[in-house]
């Protein structure tokens, strides 16, 4: 199958054994029964090629093992992934900031820009299958969106991809981090699902949807059925109702927001109160009427992806 790619890059390496090494310079694929491998050098290969030689064939990737050569982060992949001792980094409390690449990129490349790019103190950790973790101790000063932001711009800029992050709760590095991060992995792991678009997310921005994502069904039916009706009569609204939620039930920023005048923005939610006796004014309200516009979005309009 390999064969006829040498045509079109000479000094491709083909073998029908796993690379013994996995050079920077190279990428490297191999078929779907895994007898066959190539390596190609990055150097003569462009990434319309690239890209498509990754719908076609696997990539094959360093092991976490062989990336993660230094001691912090091999103590922290075997202790958050395969129920090693707790660090000896461990005094203070800690988060975990996962994050995750559409494309495969070679991993210590990948390493060295992001090295280049964290504070002083970080522990960078990769995974399999284009994830990592970025695992920061708690200071009076750390990582915010804008600083994952501007790391994202620089790795995008660089390797043409950008990261996608989900930023984890501090917690003391014990017996107990392992689960706490398991569960965030599965808050990410739902978040790049139905949030494709969303480079920054966190247990504030996912939780909402994924307890919504296991409410029965029958339950959504019933529940929040005059919403729906409401938002079925006129789809406009669910924007004006979500925004305001989202603005701390401040009208004035919701019209800035919206681009609306503040009066039709309080007439809209005047309106929702009366057809639905839902005072989204109220904390419980507003509650109960964000999870209602979530199902209707979630049924009715297209996601962010």
């Amino acid at each position: 199958m390999f064969t006829s790619l040498r045509k079109k890059y000479p000094g491709a390496i083909i073998q029908h054994h796993y690379p013994t090494s996995i050079e920077s310079t190279k990428v490297w694929f191999t078929n779907e029964q895994e007898d066959e491998y190539i390596g190609i050098d990055q150097s003569g290969i462009s990434q319309p090629e690239l890209d498509l030689l990754y719908c076609l064939f696997k990539e094959v990737t360093p092991s976490p093992g062989f990336v993660n050569d230094s001691h912090d982060s091999a103590e922290w992949y075997n202790y958050l992934l395969e129920n090693g001792p707790v660090p000896s980094m461990n005094d203070g409390e800690f988060r975990i900031i996962q994050f995750s690449l559409k494309e495969g990129r070679d991993q210590l490349q990948l390493r060295e820009a992001f090295q280049h790019l964290l504070p002083h103190g970080t522990v960078l950790v990769f995974l399999a299958d284009r994830m990592g973790l970025l695992i920061e101790k708690k200071h009076e000063w750390t990582m915010d969106e804008e600083q994952l932001l501007s790391i994202s711009h620089v790795i995008e800029s660089d390797f043409f991809v950008s990261p996608s992050f989900y930023i984890g709760q501090f917690h003391e590095a014990d017996l107990h981090l392992p689960t706490f991060f398991a569960h965030e992995r599965e808050l990410f792991s739902f978040s790049r699902t139905i949030h494709k678009q969303v480079f920054i997310q966190s247990a504030v921005t996912v939780l909402p949807e994924f307890a919504l994502h296991h409410f029965p069904h029958e339950w959504e039916e019933h529940f929040f059925k005059q919403v729906a009706d409401f938002f079925s009569e006129d789809p406009e609204q669910i924007h004006t109702i979500k925004a305001f939620l989202e603005n701390q039930s401040n009208i004035s920023q919701t019209a800035k927001t919206l681009f609306m005048h503040r009066n039709s923005v309080q007439y809209r939610i005047d309106k929702f109160i009366e057809k639905t006796n839902i005072d989204i004014k109220s904390f419980q309200g507003g509650i109960l009427a964000y999870f209602a516009c979530l199902s209707f979005q979630s049924d009715n309009l297209p996601n962010n992806g």
